[in-house]
């Protein structure tokens, strides 16, 4: 893999790689409204006095015929006079009846106005309530009543139908990593689910496959493992630039592109990677005494089982700018990666080295993994560990410092977050393991001498960054406390070992798989997949990983040869 190449796995530190996005409902009603009417009425009319009046010129006294006349001429007045009275009469009453309709119409006017404004503010509270609904999440079906909500009616709410599809989802991963009693008692954790149409299908699915799944033999797991991985090939092995050190990354170390061949290759054979835990575990038994007991681990047919570790995964000084990463962080997304510095100087994050590589495997390769396992990673101490320089040695109050070693006036930070890198990986799937304290030969030094190496490591990772429950020790070189018979605590190396908590001793083996399943521990060798091996087989013919892979095609064509021996 090149480095102009990286696309996705490399980006600058701190780039986030995902933004959270809200959607808000709002609605602003606003209400501007105002009416005035007034109305005048008029009551008044003309009124005249009714009476007699003397005509002009005459006189009051009347001659017979002349009173008579005068007595038609009243008659006729009194006449028309009562007339002009019943048509005044007449039009008043038209007028009175006029102002009624009108008074009338103005109240029906009235009315229908006021009976507008009510429909009109029932339609704004209505719009109000179902906004609040909308923004604050309500449950339509928990403010039905209880005659509304009944069986035939009833819909059951999204959030029990997404929480069907979250357990069915999380089972199915379980599943495809070979957890099926997980898978099958998760959906059982939820009568619901399980008796619906959907989990009673995967239950009868998960039992099925269940069925047919055959147990590993242990003593046949094979256990291969690695160094830092060589990001820029051309850099590590110029020996113009780097001497006998240049030798050495050829010797032990294997190249990014040459691990994801290999990741490829075990995948299409039907490894599955298993933990040291899953091989064998203590257990009390019945007198209350602890036993390592063997596991069992159930794959399908056609399925076998394999452990990976790293070794030396603390990011020397010696290695700075020879073409590995640097160190691991926690990643934006919560989740370990690498620190990688690019030749121009320039540091960007991404997939330089065994975790994050094999992270990804996994993720695009889920039944990659029984139960969520990854590989065992080795630390020693002397440098600190993951890249941080987080040992006594380092730190200048300590009466441990060293002199010879730049001073870490950053000590403690470093360590809080080498201990948040310890947790991620944890949490990621890895195993955590002692590789000595000084990378030391474990088999050559005195008793004393290792003793006082296995206090400084469990002082100074162990208790200080990994809380103390490391029970896994790698040995460096390969190099064991004992031959290949069994453990006895008669051996004061071994003894002195098992009393600061290993349970787990793993040396280095040629052979496809080794493992010894002791009273109270498990020992395993384990296989070297560098430049060395894989030239054993292409050169001399060795076939030490015929098992594994056709080392010729995974080989990089930029190392140099013959290969150096060790």
């Amino acid at each position: 893999m090149s480095l102009e190449n990286k696309g996705k796995k490399g980006r600058p530190i701190g780039k986030t790689g995902r933004q959270a996005y809200r959607n808000s409902y709002r609605n602003d009603l606003y209400e501007d409204g105002s009416a005035s009417s007034e109305s005048y009425y008029s009551l008044g009319g003309d009124h005249e006095q009714a009476g007699y009046r003397r005509p002009a010129g005459s006189s009051y006294r009347r001659t017979g015929s002349d009173a008579a006349k005068a007595r038609r001429r009243a008659a006729r007045n009194r006449q028309a006079q009562s007339g002009r009275r019943n048509t005044r009469n007449m039009s008043a009453r038209r007028r009175a009846a006029r102002r009624r309709r009108k008074i009338k119409n103005i109240i029906t006017l009235i009315l229908l106005l006021l009976l507008l404004i009510l429909v009109i503010a029932g339609v704004i509270f209505g719009v109000k309530k179902l906004i609040g609904f909308i923004s604050g999440g309500g449950d339509i079906a928990a403010t039905m009543s209880v005659e509304e909500s009944t069986e035939e009616s009833y819909t059951a709410p999204e959030t029990t139908r997404s929480e069907q599809d979250i357990i069915l989802s999380e089972a199915d991963f379980m599943a495809l990593q070979y957890d099926y009693d997980g898978a099958i008692e998760l959906i059982n954790s939820n009568p619901e689910v399980a008796a619906s149409p959907e989990g009673m299908e995967a239950l009868q699915k998960f039992e099925e496959i269940k069925a047919g799944l055959v147990e590993q033999d242990i003593t046949k797991i094979t256990h291969v493992f690695f160094h830092s991985l060589v990001v820029d090939e051309d850099n590590a092995f110029d020996k113009d630039k780097w001497g006998k050190q240049a030798d050495g990354y050829n010797q032990v170390m294997t190249t990014v592109t040459e691990f994801e061949k290999m990741l490829d290759k075990f995948y299409s054979d039907g490894f599955v990677l298993v933990r040291l835990h899953d091989i064998a575990s203590m257990k009390e038994q019945e007198d209350g005494s602890m036993t390592m007991t063997k596991g069992k681990i159930m794959l399908p047919e056609g399925k076998k089982a394999m452990v990976i570790s790293q070794d030396d995964v603390c990011y020397y000084e010696y290695m700075k700018g020879a073409g590995f990463a640097d160190r691991i962080i926690v990643g934006d997304d919560g989740r370990p990666t690498c620190v990688y510095t690019e030749p121009s100087g320039n540091e960007v994050t991404g997939e330089y080295d065994l975790v994050p590589i094999l992270d990804r495997f996994v993720e695009e390769h889920p039944d990659f993994s029984y139960k969520g396992a990854k590989a065992c990673l080795a630390f020693t101490g002397y440098n600190g560990i993951l890249g941080y320089r987080t040992d006594e040695t380092y730190d200048p109050n300590s009466d441990m410092y060293d002199e010879e070693k730049k001073a870490n006036t950053n000590i403690e930070a470093d360590r809080e977050t080498a201990r948040q890198v310890v947790r991620a990986l944890k949490d990621a799937g890895y195993e955590l393991a002692s590789h000595s304290w000084g990378h030391r030969n474990y088999t050559d030094i005195s008793y004393e001498h290792m003793k006082k190496d296995a206090d400084r490591w469990d002082k100074n990772v162990n208790k200080e960054l990994m809380n103390g429950e490391c029970d896994i020790i790698l040995f460096p070189f390969g190099a064991d406390v004992g031959d290949w018979h069994a453990y006895s605590h008669d051996n004061a190396k071994f003894d002195y070992l098992w009393d600061l908590g290993f349970r787990y001793f793993c040396n280095v083996d040629s052979a496809q798989y080794w493992v010894q399943l002791g009273n109270d521990y498990l020992r395993q060798g384990r296989r070297n997949l560098d430049g060395y091996a894989m030239w054993q087989d292409i050169a001399n013919g060795k076939n030490k990983l015929t098992d594994l892979f056709d080392s010729s095609e995974i080989f990089s064509d930029k190392r140099p040869t013959p290969v150096p021996g060790y």
